[in-house]
């Protein structure tokens, strides 16, 4: 397991909007793995802790104890709370012996990290987490300087208080995160209470999750536009038409469209971002 400090490069991956040919993999490095608005926030006091460690063949509890370990690790690291944490996990939707998945395993591991941190979040940090074509299971913690607290979505039932279908630990993320200058926004996805919405129908998807957006923006009171945007999408069949609608509804602030897994067979695309208070 290695554990990165904060980024002492200039973090500004060029845009990538749909020409993968394969899944995307993150590589453990946050020059690479993160979106530019992150190196900005370094240059402003920030911090950011990487870990990477092999997960792909953990399965079951052993899944649950490793993600334990890498969240706590990169928490550690950390100068201060974390207020933004992106994992990137192997065979994703793969399911165990005991019918759990491998992201619930994951979230075992990650709440009871969170739980266990060394610095005491002042709210549950805004996330991401979709699969990739690596063999690591990637944690990046990003900390503020700055005073934060949550924006959750009313469209939206909170994760951390899903119910049990979800596994025996409710995904910990809010919806964003709000500081003195920027909103941060998790990944997010057409999800309408606790359910997946169109689940065969990426347009539409592509719609509920751009009004989500809107709401997170309207319930944070930011001003600014969303900008340094990363889009997943799973399938890679959807990679010309979400660059294209992503082109059309937000111009030059789409950084990245990636063909990656997401946390559920169900969900066609998933989209990060910020936007500026």
């Amino acid at each position: 397991m290695t554990v990165v400090p904060s980024p002492s490069v200039s973090l500004s991956p060029q845009p990538q909007l749909g020409d993968y040919s394969g899944e995307w993999r993150a590589n453990g490095d946050a020059c690479v793995d993160l979106p530019s608005w992150v190196a900005a926030e370094c240059e402003r006091g920030a911090n950011v802790a990487s870990v990477s460690v092999p997960a792909q063949s953990c399965v079951g509890e052993e899944l649950s104890q490793l993600a334990f370990r890498a969240f706590s690790e990169a928490l550690t690291a950390l100068a201060a709370p974390a207020t933004r944490v992106w994992a990137y996990l192997p065979l994703i939707t793969a399911h165990d012996s005991h019918g759990l998945d491998r992201y619930m395993r994951m979230n075992i591991g990650r709440t009871q990290a969170y739980a266990a941190a060394r610095w005491p979040l002042p709210c549950m940090p805004a996330g991401t987490c979709v699969g990739h074509a690596g063999d690591m299971l990637v944690v990046h913690a990003l900390a503020l300087p700055d005073a934060v607290r949550s924006i959750e979505n009313p469209q939206q039932r909170p994760a951390w208080q899903y119910s049990a279908q979800f596994g025996p630990s409710a995904p910990p993320f809010t919806r964003a995160v709000l500081s003195q200058h920027l909103l941060m926004a998790s990944g997010t996805a057409a999800v309408v209470g606790e359910e997946v919405v169109h689940p065969h129908d990426v347009r539409a998807q592509w719609q509920q999750t751009i009004s989500h957006l809107t709401t997170l923006r309207a319930a944070a009171q930011a001003r600014g536009q969303w900008r340094s945007l990363q889009i997943y999408v799973r399938d890679r069949s959807d990679l010309s038409i979400i660059s294209r609608l992503a082109q059309e509804e937000f111009s030059d602030g789409v950084e990245r469209v990636l063909h990656a897994p997401l946390c559920r067979k169900a969900l066609l695309v998933e989209v990060e971002g910020v936007a500026d208070v």
